[in-house]
């Protein structure tokens, strides 16, 4: 919506050249209305990248270190935009990608967004998979309650953001799904089958694809004890 201000935060940790493939698709954006970026960066190298690319409004240095809800939540604490979007340092957004985002908040129900990922590199088994479990699961479980904006590729309306807290930085693991979750309690979470973003596939090669599928699975399951997280409340 061309009367929206939109802020994008991308936190970087170690992302030197990744990062800079990242602002360069933002420069291509499509979207009518005024949005700023900020980059959350630690390492000097991701800094500096930072710093010097024409499209990041704000370069804050991440001394923490204690992961991406918490330089997500400190990006959205600088940012001004009346829409917050996130994605990540290694990750690269379509021309339409703000548009696209921003075009549910003329809804006012409407309090967050998500998308699907697609592989940045890779033959068809990474398309194929991706597909599966970035897409297609999303679309099984969003409608069952279960949703789950990806951190790659996800909005928040501010209003919204700031009424449920922003990210739980105490969860080092699946802090985007618990805060699409509690998102829930405030407005409708919308999944935009049609903006899509482009991810590395270097964690799923790294680390196997079935043996990220039952991280994930034991995760929920954690997330779902009582005592847990918040997340236990929205599986009872």
């Amino acid at each position: 919506m061309s009367d929206m201000d939109a802020s994008v935060v991308i936190p970087a940790r170690d992302e030197g050249s990744r990062l800079e493939r990242t602002l360069d698709s933002l420069i291509a954006q499509t979207f009518d209305g005024r949005f700023e970026v900020i980059v959350v960066a630690s390492g000097t190298r991701t800094l500096a990248v930072a710093r010097a690319h024409p499209i990041v409004d704000r370069a804050l240095i991440d001394d923490s270190r204690m992961g991406p809800g918490t330089a997500r939540n400190r990006g959205a604490a600088a940012a001004t935009g009346d829409i917050l979007l996130f994605t990540d340092a290694d990750t690269v957004v379509p021309p339409p990608w703000v548009r696209r985002h921003c075009r549910h908040y003329a809804t006012p129900s409407v309090a967050g967004v998500g998308g699907p990922l697609r592989p940045l590199a890779g033959g068809p088994a990474h398309r194929v998979r991706f597909r599966l479990l970035s897409d297609w699961w999303y679309r099984i479980s969003w409608p069952l309650g279960f949703v789950q904006q990806p951190g790659s590729n996800c909005s928040v309306r501010r209003s919204a953001f700031e009424a449920v807290d922003g990210f739980d930085e105490s969860l080092s693991f699946l802090e985007d799904t618990d805060l699409s979750l509690r998102l829930c309690e405030t407005g409708s979470v919308v999944y935009d089958s049609g903006c899509p973003v482009r991810t590395s596939v270097r964690r799923h090669e790294r680390e196997g694809y079935l043996p990220l599928l039952l991280a994930y699975l034991v995760g929920y399951l954690e997330y779902a004890l009582p005592g847990r997280s918040p997340m236990r409340d929205h599986f009872s």
